[in-house]
């Protein structure tokens, strides 16, 4: 499949998946403020849950187009490819793996505990959610970063 972008040499799902997170940080940043500034927990709630899926259908069709089409021979013509390529990714899987399920764990005890939804629920589990939930937004913007990085020595760079 042809590339999205007319600078990248990556197959159209790599390009999508590029623009996405770009968009995905700033959506993130907001559920973030959403909930701390004005207490708007239902908007905090279907974010939340709404990237969960989003991202999720993106790293299965990451995983298929990757298991179909691969990515070395679109990254070979990169003067980086001998030198950089391999360590920036190595670092973006640093990141990736660990947010992906660190998130998923994150999303689920909260929809399992509905911390606003009952008294219940004590400051103990609050106080994981908020730090898992920071860690979690961290780690993303990391994968962010490191994954524009690899994408630009693998697949832009001349």
């Amino acid at each position: 499949m042809p590339s999205l972008f007319p600078f990248s040499r990556a197959s159209f799902v790599l390009d999508f998946i590029v623009l996405a997170m770009a968009l995905v940080i700033p959506i993130l940043l907001y559920s973030m403020m959403a909930v701390k500034r004005r207490h708007d927990i239902q908007t905090h709630r279907k974010i939340q849950i709404g990237l969960g899926i989003i991202l999720g259908l993106a790293i299965l069709l990451f995983e298929i187009d990757m298991r179909i089409f691969g990515w070395r021979h679109q990254a070979e013509p990169s003067p980086y490819y001998d030198t950089w390529v391999f360590p920036s990714l190595y670092v973006h899987l640093f990141f990736a793996i660990p947010t992906l399920f660190l998130w998923a764990y994150t999303i689920i005890m909260a929809t399992r505990h509905r911390i606003h939804q009952t008294a219940a629920v004590g400051d103990t589990y609050r106080f994981r959610h908020k730090l898992y939930g920071k860690i979690s937004v961290y780690t993303m913007i990391a994968t962010a970063v490191t994954g524009w990085v690899f994408y630009y020595l693998s697949f832009v760079a001349t």
